[in-house]
């Protein structure tokens, strides 16, 4: 009887024991599982009592560029965080020139500066433009730059703005070209703010004017200027198209409209 006793005591210590140790194991990994709504489809993912990533989490956002043919093209880009050790990985197709990847490599740099990131994940990246078989430039960074930022943080991005420019380590937008071509492409796609880099709401391009000079004898000469003109592309944009220009100067500046 004694040795049943004894028996029937040590397994239940045995079991205390591995309920115990089953417990402990549960909370350090205690999963979480979250959904949201984004950009339409329902995302899951699911992070642990430590804030580890265990399921992909993507967002998209739009970019806008100038195609060949001189016409605003507004295409799309998806960024996925999946668990991994810190790699940049971008799809081929289209094909990038290497100026596009110089500026999603910056543009995670600034995301990751922003954001409590603990290198355990891999950044990737995909590029969506019409029927562009390559695609090139930095105008995206700005747009990729905000669209980690949103992925990191967990952050569903707004859907009324579109962004156009080139991200620097520090955090700062710069300077890009067609202007007007990639406003007038984000009014055709019917959202509400286009932001730009800082001074270029003011457009200035050459008027092409010619003249006549007499020389004699019933001869002209035509003299061709190309005369500087600028318009100022927010009274326009807001006229014409319904469309509103917003300058900004860094990602700071321009987190607002988009988280």
């Amino acid at each position: 009887m004694n040795k049943k006793i004894i028996y029937l005591a040590l397994t239940v210590l045995f079991l205390l024991s591995f309920y115990n140790l089953h417990n402990i194991h549960l909370l350090d990994y205690k999963i979480e599982c979250l959904s949201k709504e984004v950009s339409n489809q329902k995302i899951i993912y699911a992070i642990n009592s430590n804030k580890k990533l265990y399921y992909p989490i993507e967002r998209s956002i739009p970019i806008v560029a100038v195609s060949s043919r001189g016409k605003g093209v507004v295409g799309n880009l998806t960024v996925k965080l999946i668990p991994g050790n810190n790699q940049v990985l971008i799809n081929t197709n289209p094909f990038l020139e290497t100026d596009i990847q110089y500026s999603v490599n910056k543009a995670v740099t600034v995301a990751k500066l922003k954001s409590n990131y603990t290198f355990d994940r891999d950044f990737l990246f995909d590029f969506k433009a019409g029927t562009a078989e390559l695609v090139g430039g930095e105008s995206a960074g700005a747009a990729i730059t905000i669209a980690t930022i949103a992925a990191l943080q967990n952050k569903t991005l707004k859907k009324d703005a579109v962004i156009t420019g080139t991200i620097d380590v520090d955090g700062s937008i710069g300077r890009v070209g067609g202007i007007i071509e990639k406003a007038k492409a984000v009014a055709d796609a019917h959202y509400k703010y286009f932001l730009v880099p800082k001074g270029q709401s003011n457009i200035t391009y050459y008027e092409r004017v010619i003249t006549k000079e007499p020389v004699g004898f019933g001869f002209e000469i035509l003299n061709t200027r190309y005369i500087p003109k600028t318009i100022d592309l927010k009274e326009i944009a807001k006229k014409e198209w319904g469309l509103e220009i917003i300058e900004v100067s860094t990602i700071d500046e321009a987190l607002p409209y988009f988280i």
